[in-house]
């Protein structure tokens, strides 16, 4: 999730969570208008026959509910712990996590670009002043963080989608690799030479990492589902380094291509994502039709080395009604199809307001719509998975981990509720599965895609729903 996740016109006044440890920042997301009655009417999806390439593992059909957490890597073991128990105990297969915290100098001539560059004292990435380049953390505050996670997730069979950096400032990012060279315009992370080699550097340390708790090496743990390149790379994120000429829709395309290849040199085993929002350069009305910063996600996802389409869904943060996303995710399912790869709606979410008991007090019937029409979309169309914003968990030092963003799922609650029946779903009867084609390799315990035959070559698909228009 964009942190900010503001259209130009949404661009609003941002709070830092009060609360010790809340590391994101809170957006001023202003409760929508009562939702109409056709806001809250449950589509009729007619399935689809049309077979689509699908993912894999060991030899079977892999289509999944998931979900996402930013925290995994700095929160106490208790609390990761839990994390991964509520995910297990809904059905939840995968679990897409931000594996990087980025910072300044340890002594101070470099400023980190997040508060201090650290999570509860966690950090991974640093300027090393006196070597002139970024040096890595692997100790208990450090990569022993990310071991750690990655065995708790094959001790519960869940997979991990390791986001390797942050278009937004969170947790460092982009914003800190132009700190750390002395650059000042955002788009600059994606074209300028020195920043790009440190990201290599990054990813070739990430990638060849031995886990000094089980000894597995990162590029041979199969409870990785994915590299992912980067949470929602855009060519600005709304801060200070916005520079709005320099770039086109193949800035990113061009790094994307750049990058994905270099983690297959490294890592056969893997596929490899770009993370991106699902922009696309025309077939509908508004922003997210018109490739907005510099996101073709077309393009990005036909790139060789690019395994499978990401997209992601926030009607509330995009100033669009609820029933935009019915047409947001068959739009994805087209362009999966046409491209012969899967695709995971792999961020999603709408508002909702909690009272003091935690419990939900506004907005739950469009979530309820929402989440139902998405999942039923997605289910019966041909998606191969979906990944709300956001689980949480629980410790018993502080307690559960607030709603600060107002997307937090808690196991027990309604949402949850909901989100379980179609997690068994997609585990059971997805269409995308259910229409497999034949298995052509032997079975891995990697996650893998599974192609089309070349006779089946896909076609144009032909969306259940109107056009949307804005």
């Amino acid at each position: 999730m964009p942190v900010p996740r503001l259209s130009p016109w949404l661009i609003s006044v941002l709070a830092l969570a009060a609360a010790p440890g809340c590391v994101r920042s809170q957006q001023a997301v202003k409760a929508p208008p009562a939702p109409g009655e056709s806001e809250l009417r449950l589509v009729d999806v007619e399935p689809t026959n049309e077979p689509m390439a699908v993912f894999e593992l060991e030899g079977e059909p892999f289509c999944f509910a998931g979900t996402n957490n930013y925290y995994l890597n700095f929160k106490s073991p208790e609390m990761v712990e839990d994390v991964f128990v509520q995910a297990r105990t809904m059905g939840l297969r995968v679990i897409r996590f931000w594996g990087f915290i980025d910072r300044g100098s340890l002594d101070g001539s470099v400023p980190s670009v997040d508060g201090d560059g650290t999570k509860d004292g966690v950090y991974l990435q640093y300027w090393d002043a006196r070597a002139g380049r970024p040096a890595y953390n692997d100790g208990k505050d450090g990569f022993e963080r990310i071991d750690f996670v990655l065995h708790k997730a094959r001790e519960h069979g869940i997979k991990l989608t390791y986001v390797l950096t942050n278009n937004w400032r969170e947790f460092g990012g982009m914003d800190q690799y132009l700190t750390w060279y002395g650059l000042a315009a955002h788009h600059q992370f994606y074209t300028d030479a020195r920043v790009k080699e440190a990201y290599k550097a990054w990813v070739h340390h990430v990638v060849t990492r031995v886990n000094a708790i089980d000894g597995v090496p990162y590029r041979e743990d199969p409870a990785i589902f994915a590299w992912e390149l980067a949470n929602e790379p855009r060519c600005r994120n709304f801060r200070d380094f916005d520079v709005m000429e320099g770039w086109d829709t193949g800035t990113i395309t061009a790094w994307a291509d750049e990058m994905s290849a270099y983690i297959k040199s490294l890592d056969p085993n893997h596929m490899v994502a770009v993370g991106d929002e699902g922009f696309l350069a025309g077939g509908g009305s508004g922003f997210p039709y018109q490739a907005a910063d510099g996101v073709d996600h077309r393009a990005l996802t036909a790139l060789p080395n690019v395994d499978f389409g990401t997209f992601h869904l926030y009607p509330d943060n995009w100033n669009l009604g609820i029933d935009f996303g019915n047409h947001w995710v068959e739009a994805h399912l087209a362009v999966a199809r046409e491209l012969g790869k899967p695709t995971v709606l792999e961020e999603y979410g709408t508002v909702v307001r909690r009272d003091r008991h935690n419990a939900i007090s506004w907005g739950w019937e469009r979530r309820r719509t929402a989440y139902t029409n998405w999942n039923e979309i997605l289910l019966q169309r041909g998606g191969s998975g979906a990944m709300f914003w956001i689980l949480v968990g629980y410790d018993g030092q502080h307690g559960l981990y607030p709603d600060y963003d107002h997307y937090s799922v808690y196991n027990g609650g309604p949402t949850a509720a909901l989100l379980e029946r179609y997690a068994r779903r997609f585990a059971e009867e997805a269409r995308a599965c259910e229409l497999a084609p034949p298995s052509v390799a032997p079975p891995s315990k990697f996650v893998r895609v599974r192609p089309l035959p070349k006779r089946e070559a896909p076609r144009a698909a032909v969306s259940r729903f109107s056009p949307w228009t804005g």
